[in-house]
């Protein structure tokens, strides 16, 4: 559960407006941001997937993860107006509004980033079903 709310925490904290301009426009904030969030991200995969965890806990958690970076991700793209000051600029080279912009990349963490939480947790479903059988046999 700590690494849960770690994680979930630093995910969120760094997609504050304030935070995530404070971090687009400078890299050494930049770089705090990308290793806070995988050093976060790292606690969590290794609670999750620790051996002596019980399947129901670690689908559980693999779910309540994959949900809050769906929300977010939906709430990206949901949102009336661009949450983030630094992409009134930048989306434009691309020929995209600073909105537009916002909305791929809450697409994106909502359903491509969503897919190896789904992937894991089946491979471990399916690993502790197949160890399973191999016990009942």
């Amino acid at each position: 559960m700590p690494a849960f709310v770690m994680s979930t925490a630093t995910l969120w904290l760094w997609h504050l407006p304030v935070a995530y301009d404070a971090a687009m426009s400078n890299i050494t904030v930049y770089w705090v941001m990308q290793v806070t969030l995988m050093l976060s991200a790292i606690t969590f995969w290794r609670a999750v997937i620790h051996p002596a965890q019980p399947l129901v806990r670690v689908l559980t958690y693999i779910w309540a993860a994959l949900m809050q970076m769906a929300l977010l991700g939906a709430l990206l793209v949901f949102a009336p107006v661009s949450l983030y000051a630094i992409h009134f600029t930048a989306p434009m080279y691309w020929g995209l509004s600073s909105l537009e912009d916002q909305q791929l990349g809450g697409l994106i963490m909502w359903i491509p980033a969503s897919v190896p939480y789904v992937i894991i947790g089946a491979l471990i479903a399916r690993r502790s079903w197949i160890a399973t059988q191999g016990q009942t046999a």
